[in-house]
């Protein structure tokens, strides 16, 4: 197994920094992706843009004049929020079809959406579970503490994980339900088959452990300890392997075997994290002298 380099490219500007978000994926089409210019940019010049996964070139961008912090993606349209606005934008093209400033919660690292008027957002540290509703330029919040995840269940229903449990939203009554207390955690992702991954530190060996449980609502979740410094993970498709990413570094990670079968260190660039998607197998790393953006897959 070994990483392959499939492109690099220059960017306009830099993507990186503070509550810039990492390459985020289209989940309706594999073939692109986005990123936010960040620090050290010109505020006049920065963009939200639209890049081909395969080839690495600009396909479309967005004027934003600050820096995205996330995005929510539909199938029609696209929400790009940014410290202290909130645009909604064609997901084609990236033309705008709304800006919003009145009302907007600023410095949100985490957002979900209902399908129709309301957006729920939260910083990552803020304490509030905030919803913002679309037609009135209003916010509600709710108490919440810390944030490491947002998961829409349907139209009126939300998972909220916290830190050190997983927490129910109900919209319409405005209220949370407690599901399940966890470890102490600082990521978490939610399968598509249901279950939920945490990344959380072992309490005796102080080394990364990884906390599955089968299902939102808890039970008995299995553990296993890392044996690497990871920051930050991303699951594959099919369940069977993580990646884990710090700084420079990456490890593979056989979830039925319960070892690491790959291990890389890249030199004057880092590993995307903090919201860094895996597009299938492939990994991107940044070059922030050169403002080169590289993107490698694995390979047998």
């Amino acid at each position: 197994m070994e990483l392959r380099k499939r492109w690099s490219a220059r960017m306009k500007n830099n993507i990186s920094g503070g509550g810039v978000m990492a390459p985020v994926a289209d989940p309706f089409d594999p073939t692109v992706f986005y990123v936010s210019d960040g620090w050290g940019s010109l505020y006049a010049s920065m963009r939200l843009r639209k890049l081909s996964a395969e080839t690495g070139e600009e396909l479309a961008s967005v004027l934003t004049r600050d820096s995205t912090r996330c995005v929510h993606i539909e199938e029609d349209r696209m929400f790009a929020v940014l410290n202290k606005r909130l645009l909604e934008l064609n997901r084609n093209d990236l033309r705008v079809r709304r800006a919003y400033k009145k009302g907007v919660p600023q410095y949100m690292d985490y957002v979900s959406f209902n399908g129709a008027d309301k957006l729920l957002l939260m910083n990552w540290n803020g304490g509030f579970l905030n919803v913002f509703d679309l037609n009135t330029e209003k916010t509600r919040k709710k108490k919440v503490d810390t944030c490491c995840g947002i998961w829409k269940e349907d139209e009126n229903f939300f998972l909220v994980l916290n830190g050190d449990a997983i927490l129910r939203y109900d919209l319409a009554g405005n209220a949370l339900k407690k599901l399940a207390d966890t470890p102490p955690c600082a990521k978490g992702r939610l399968s598509q088959s249901g279950r939920l991954y945490l990344l959380c530190k072992d309490p005796e060996s102080a080394l990364p452990k990884l906390v599955i449980y089968p299902s939102a609502a808890g039970g008995t979740p299995r553990e296993l300890i890392l044996e690497e410094p990871a920051q930050d993970f991303v699951l594959s498709q099919d369940e069977t392997r993580l990646f884990l990413i710090r700084d420079n570094a990456i490890w593979l990670y056989s979830i039925p075997e319960e070892k690491m079968i790959f291990h890389h260190e890249f030199e004057g660039e880092f590993v995307f994290e903090d919201g860094l998607q895996v597009l299938h197998e492939t990994i991107f790393t940044y070059r922030w002298s050169e403002k080169e953006l590289t993107c490698w897959e694995m390979v047998r």
